[in-house]
């Protein structure tokens, strides 16, 4: 199923060229702004072929794949998400590097983020097939009105030897400060074939939402918390001894 090959590169600006913002509309705080992030928008291929993704712009042959297609592909009994669903995402067929991209449109917090209030959460499932290194990797770019890029971070790829050389997926997540600026932030899937013939990075439940910075009060609130629990673990040993 797998035969050694050479891997290449994508253009992510040809992609994002591409990829109409959605709409932040009435989203609230803390919701899932990504679309389809957990694959299960349409039917998953039972054989790793390409099927529909919608939601996500798609080069390279990027897929969604049925848990325990034939082939080698995760089960749900292998690691991953408990709420997985039907579906996963997978490179493709005979593809060294492929990419899905959606552009979010982030007006409806336009005057928070402006005022630096206002602070991110990337995560989701990432892994692979096996001992083999193929892998997947989830970015988020943070980019003004105009579209110059601001900021960008990353959920690092999981590799062979973290998922104990067995195929399956791991959680990743990042977390920060939504630059002062950001009037959108594009989401970037991408899968790199090292090894095979089959592009085997997968992921699964990506999520990328806004939350409010919290205000200084809460802050000094949980610093006072903590430094009486601290305390009171003082006082608990002293009386030990």
């Amino acid at each position: 199923m797998r035969f050694a090959t050479v891997a290449m590169a994508l253009s992510m600006a040809s992609a994002l060229a591409c990829a109409a913002p959605a709409s932040a509309g009435t989203a609230a705080l803390g919701q899932n702004l990504i679309v389809n992030g957990d694959a299960e928008a349409d039917t998953g291929s039972t054989d790793g072929g390409s099927v529909p993704v919608p939601g996500w712009n798609v080069s390279g042959g990027l897929t969604s794949v049925q848990y325990g297609a034939g082939g080698g592909f995760p089960s749900a009994s292998d690691a991953g998400p408990q709420n997985r669903g039907a579906n996963f995402f997978a490179g493709g067929v005979n593809t060294p590097a492929s990419r899905a991209v959606q552009v979010i449109d982030l007006s409806a917090w336009s005057g928070a983020i402006s005022a630096g209030q206002s602070q991110f959460d990337l995560s989701g499932w990432l892994g692979g097939y096996a001992s083999q290194s193929d892998n997947a990797t989830l970015t988020a770019v943070f980019r003004d009105s105009t579209g110059n890029s601001l900021f960008s971070t990353s959920l690092a790829p999981v590799g062979a030897g973290e998922r104990g050389n067995l195929t399956g997926m791991a959680y990743r997540d990042s977390h920060g400060l939504i630059p002062v600026g950001t009037a959108l932030v594009d989401i970037v899937l991408d899968m790199r074939r090292v090894e095979g013939s089959y592009n085997d990075g997968y992921a699964d439940n990506l999520s990328f939402s806004v939350a409010a910075v919290p205000e200084p009060s809460s802050w000094a609130m949980l610093g006072a918390g903590l430094a009486m629990l601290g305390f009171a673990a003082r006082k608990r040993r002293a009386s030990a001894a």
